[in-house]
């Protein structure tokens, strides 16, 4: 696990989440996790003992502050993974579906994790909808047909609205449209913050972009853009939250860009 990780809210997540607020009203927690710095493969080997079982990790972070790891963070994970015989699971719900720029937040190191895990855009944010991807022998060490249920699982109408998003998600080549449109959206961005004294960094890929600022009141100016007519979130406090739809247009994004000069160039 890694610090500053969002993973939901249900009890065993929350009990790795390194943020308070997030455990706030659950309990008790259940124990037997480690988290460390995000991008730090020496704090991972360190972290390692005869106890450990898997890796869950964001390849990029969200509400830790659209954090992107170092070059071969993930590669190294997955090295590690293999040497000690662990799991290595990506939390996707963020980054996964063509967010990134990518299909897979994961392809952009080239590695394949054990498990994947997908919501959100998955259904095309019509329906709820979210899966665990994971291979046959994984599956078959863990469940037996008949075993595990729920209530809603394998919903139908869920299932028929992800894959008609899928459908969407390969013929409009979303991916594709990402990595173009974050390319120019980021640059232009960035020459926006040349000329702003409030921003500290823009980091970001595909349209997952971050706008850090250098008093942590990163709500302030969400609350200004709003009133512009922009709704976006922040991260952590300190970070502008810049991940628009797959499909935005040119107009749309010259009217973001518009507000967002408004704000942060004084």
């Amino acid at each position: 696990m890694f610090n500053n990780n969002f993973h939901g809210r249900t009890i065993s997540v929350v009990s790795f989440s390194s943020s308070q607020k997030y455990k706030e009203g659950f309990g008790p927690l259940t124990p037997g996790f480690v988290s460390v710095e995000f991008g730090n493969i020496e704090q991972v080997k360190n972290a390692i003992s005869k106890n450990t079982c898997g890796i869950l990790v964001e390849p990029m972070q969200g509400e830790g502050g659209m954090k992107i790891p170092p070059e071969g963070f993930l590669t190294g994970l997955r090295n590690l993974s293999d040497e000690h015989d662990l799991l290595l699971v990506c939390d996707e719900i963020q980054v996964g579906m063509g967010r990134t720029g990518k299909k897979f937040c994961f392809e952009h190191e080239n590695i394949v994790p054990d498990g994947v895990i997908l919501g959100k855009a998955l259904s095309g944010g019509l329906i709820p909808l979210s899966v665990f991807i994971t291979n046959a022998k994984i599956m078959d060490m863990v469940f037996s047909r008949g075993s595990d249920g729920s209530t809603f699982g394998g919903y139908p109408l869920a299932c028929v609205a992800g894959t008609a998003a899928l459908k969407v998600f390969e013929q409009e080549r979303l991916a594709e449209q990402s990595a173009q449109k974050g390319k120019i959206l980021k640059e232009r961005i960035e020459r926006i913050a040349k000329k702003s004294t409030h921003v500290k960094e823009v980091r970001g890929k595909g349209l997952f972009i971050g706008i850090e600022v250098k008093n942590g009141n990163a709500m302030d100016f969400c609350k200004k853009l709003l009133a512009l007519g922009l709704i976006v979130n922040d991260s952590h406090g300190h970070t502008i939250r810049i991940s628009p739809p797959l499909i935005i247009n040119e107009e749309e994004m010259d009217f973001m860009v518009q507000q967002l000069e408004a704000v942060l160039v004084d």
